[in-house]
C-alpha cells in the first residue's frame, strides 16, 4: 500500500513539472496580441508625419505669381503739398504686358481716403495706348493723375496724412462699349498734405512714394463681369485727366 501511494506521489510530481516546462517552452502565450486596429493608426501616423515635410516643401516651391498687368512705381509733386496752393501730380508707372493688340486703354484710378477709410475722392484717366516705353525689355506707360487737394464737397482738405488705392485697367473697345480686360493689383500707400506756412520752409520737389502691392494672386484676368467697370461704358473716347468727385 505504502508503495502504491508512493508512486502516485511521484506521478504528480512529474505531472506537475512537464506542465511547467511547457509553459517555460511556449513564453509566446503571454504575450498579448496588439489590436489590427491599433496597428492601421500607428501606420496612418508614421506616414503623415513622414509625407509632411514633403508636402511642405512642394508648397514653398510653388512659383510665385507675377501679374501681367502691375503698377511699378508712384511718385507726387511738389512735396511737400499744401491745397490752395496748385494740384499734386500723383503720376503712376504701369507695367504692360507684352501682347496689347487686343487692348484700346488704359484707365488709371486713386481712391483717397482719411485713415478711417472714409473716401473723400477719386481720381481717375484714360488714355490711348500710344505713349508706350520699353524699360528693360518691358513695356511701360506712366499716367499723372491731378489732385486739387479738396475732399468731394469741393472743400480743401486738412493737414495730415491721407491713403490712397491706386489701380490700372487694360480696355477695349466692344459693340459700342469699353469693357476692362486686364485689372492690376492693387497698390496701397499714403500722402502727406502739408499747411501753407510748410512751403516756405523746404524748396518743392518730386518724391517717390512707397507703397505695397497685393500681388498675392489672380485677380481679374481677361475675364468679363467680375468688376463694376468690366460691365461695360457707353464709349465716349478716352476720358483723360477726368477727375470724378
Amino acid at each position: 500500500m505504502w508503495i502504491v501511494d508512493c508512486q502516485f506521489t511521484l506521478r504528480n510530481q512529474q505531472s506537475s513539472i512537464n506542465n511547467q516546462q511547457s509553459k517555460i517552452k511556449s513564453p509566446q502565450s503571454k504575450i498579448p496580441m496588439i489590436p489590427s486596429r491599433l496597428t492601421f493608426m500607428t501606420l496612418i501616423t508614421l506616414l503623415a508625419f513622414g509625407l509632411a515635410p514633403a508636402a511642405l516643401d512642394a508648397k514653398r516651391k510653388k512659383p510665385a505669381y507675377k501679374p501681367p498687368l502691375k503698377i511699378v512705381d508712384i511718385t507726387t509733386s511738389p512735396v511737400p503739398f499744401a491745397p490752395g496752393h496748385g494740384h499734386m501730380a500723383f503720376t503712376v508707372t504701369v507695367e504692360l504686358p507684352k501682347n496689347l493688340d487686343q487692348f484700346d486703354l488704359l484707365e488709371v484710378s486713386s481712391l483717397i481716403s482719411v485713415p478711417t477709410r472714409r473716401s473723400i475722392r477719386f481720381l481717375v484717366s484714360r488714355q490711348p495706348l500710344n505713349a508706350v516705353i520699353i524699360e528693360n525689355g518691358k513695356p511701360h506707360v506712366k499716367t499723372t493723375l491731378l489732385w486739387d487737394g479738396k475732399d468731394q464737397t469741393r472743400q480743401h482738405v486738412r493737414q495730415g496724412t491721407y491713403s490712397y488705392e491706386a489701380r490700372a485697367k487694360l480696355m477695349a473697345r466692344e459693340e459700342g462699349y469699353t469693357k476692362a480686360k486686364i485689372v492690376s493689383p492693387f497698390a496701397r500707400g499714403t500722402l502727406d498734405v502739408s499747411s501753407p506756412q510748410a512751403l516756405a520752409k523746404q524748396p518743392p520737389h518730386l518724391e517717390h512714394v512707397p507703397f505695397v502691392s497685393d500681388e498675392t494672386g489672380p485677380d481679374l484676368l481677361q475675364e468679363e463681369g467680375k468688376d463694376a467697370s468690366a460691365k461695360g461704358q457707353p464709349d465716349n473716347g478716352a476720358d483723360a485727366g477726368k477727375v470724378v468727385p
